[in-house]
């Protein structure tokens, strides 16, 4: 029975993760959802009671998915500028792969506990690997909320508009110039170039 269970939670996962690439997480219905799962109507509403908590669920399941990559390629960069250069590049090259699943999380924020626990996970990742490039000066001091505005913002709003047309290709440049942009922003003052 509980495996009858899980496999239905999954496979509706799954299914809204592709409904909602096609038709949107708001135009998607939960009986499409269900047919594609091929889950009953009782299982549906066993899981996700509404299509707000099953958008949630998805949310929080993409975002763990994104977070994951970031932390592996930060951990893969020993240098604070490979590591910053690497998170803008890593965020566009992520978006450009997952458009329709970008789309869902550049939009509004769904909190859960799920959500808060991946988030918790990241943002003590991100500063593990963050301290020692601060306490040799080579970073400027981690402030979770501006660092990941100045760091990914720029690139981050761009995507937003970016992935609102299908049809448009990333710039080319776009990585460096964001990169160039965090990291310029980042490093810590005394790096500052001469002028």
């Amino acid at each position: 029975m509980q495996r009858t269970t899980v496999g239905a939670r999954s496979r509706l996962m799954d299914a809204a993760r592709r409904r909602f690439a096609v038709d949107g997480a708001l135009s998607a219905t939960l009986d499409e959802v269900r047919r594609e799962a091929e889950v009953s109507v009782g299982a549906l509403y066993h899981h996700f009671p509404n299509k707000v908590s099953l958008a949630t669920a998805v949310y929080a399941q993409v975002l763990s998915e994104y977070q994951t990559g970031f932390v592996v390629m930060l951990r893969e960069h020993d240098t604070a500028e490979g590591g910053i250069r690497g998170g803008v590049a890593y965020h566009l090259r992520w978006v450009t792969a997952h458009r329709a699943e970008a789309a869902l999380l550049l939009g509004s924020r769904l909190d859960s506990e799920e959500l808060r626990r991946s988030n918790n996970a990241f943002f003590a990742a991100v500063r593990d690997w963050w301290r020692p490039h601060h306490t040799y000066g080579v970073l400027r001091p981690l402030d979770i909320g501006i660092t990941a505005a100045l760091w990914l913002g720029p690139a981050q709003e761009f995507s937003r508009h970016w992935v609102s047309d299908p049809a448009a290709e990333l710039p080319r440049g776009a990585i460096e110039t964001f990169a160039d942009a965090a990291w310029k922003v980042l490093r810590a003052n005394d790096l500052e170039e001469e002028v």
